[in-house]
């Protein structure tokens, strides 16, 4: 059997918003998480490093956020 997998980003493409900003909002990290884009944005650190300190930001975030 020949498994197939389909990844899509769906971040301001399939939907309006950031998936990581809707569930920054819902564990009270928005404002964090903003932050911390502005910073990747204005190239202060990498991808990398932001993606980790934003979703550091969700833990202890329920699985039906």
């Amino acid at each position: 059997m020949t498994r197939k997998l389909v990844v899509f980003d769906v971040d301001s493409t399939l939907i309006d918003n950031e998936v990581i900003e809707l569930l920054a909002d819902e564990a009270g990290s928005l404002a964090l998480v903003a932050e911390v884009t502005d910073r990747a944005m204005r190239g202060d650190i990498d991808f990398e490093a932001s993606l980790r300190e934003r979703v550091q930001t969700l833990a202890g975030l329920s699985a039906e956020a």
